[in-house]
């Protein structure tokens, strides 16, 4: 009974005629055996090609979100910088504001007479 199971010490490299018995292979097999081999090394030669792109994309993705982080932080700091001058000017109104009431409170107690 014939057995299909590849011999594992058999490269693809080898070109060799013959079989393991020395009977001469036929030339059809010897055919298939070349293009599976120019397969598996395009196929290889496809993968580094994949990988090199997926490399270079995921450098370009790298460099625009270090990019878009930059942009972000900035922003953030200048609204940072707004929030903080607008709540000192709430602050100065309300802190005028206190004095004025202050005074009037004061104004209004010396005029009936309190003191404290």
């Amino acid at each position: 009974m014939a057995s299909n199971q590849a011999k594992s010490g058999i490269s693809l490299s080898e070109e060799s005629p013959f079989s393991a018995s020395g009977e001469q292979v036929p030339a059809a097999l010897s055919m298939m055996v070349d293009s599976m081999r120019s397969m598996v090394e395009r196929a290889k030669s496809d993968l580094e090609n994949v990988d090199q792109r997926a490399r270079a994309d995921l450098e370009n993705i790298d460099q625009r979100a270090r990019k878009d982080v930059a942009f972000l932080d900035q922003r953030a700091r200048e609204d940072i910088q707004k929030v903080d001058q607008k709540a000192r000017e709430d602050i100065a109104i309300l802190d005028k504001r206190a004095r004025d009431d202050h005074d009037l409170l004061r104004k209004v107690r010396k005029s009936r007479g309190l003191t404290s």
